[in-house]
């Protein structure tokens, strides 16, 4: 019986785990698309304060905000696979 537990408290580890590298992904790939957004309206000639701020905004909190719940998301997950090996 202790060999199957065994296994079993190794799968689900092995899921967790996948499922932070996948949270991860999803909080680089926002980083990048707020980033990519920012190069994208300087390469348009939009430079004045003005007219950037307003544009940027709400991609650049949108995208933090997916970033920052994926990398919280991540840590919980972390914690509860911590008590799982335990």
């Amino acid at each position: 019986m202790e060999q199957g537990n065994y296994k079993n408290t190794k799968r689900r580890v092995l899921i967790l785990f996948i499922l932070r590298v996948c949270l991860w992904i999803v909080a680089l790939g926002s980083t990048a698309y707020w980033i990519y957004y920012s190069v994208r309206l300087h390469m348009d000639g939009i430079f004045a304060p003005e007219q950037y701020s307003p544009m940027l905004r709400p991609v650049l909190y949108t995208c933090l905000i997916i970033a920052i719940v994926a990398i919280c998301m991540s840590f919980v997950l972390h914690a509860i696979s911590n008590k799982i090996k335990r």
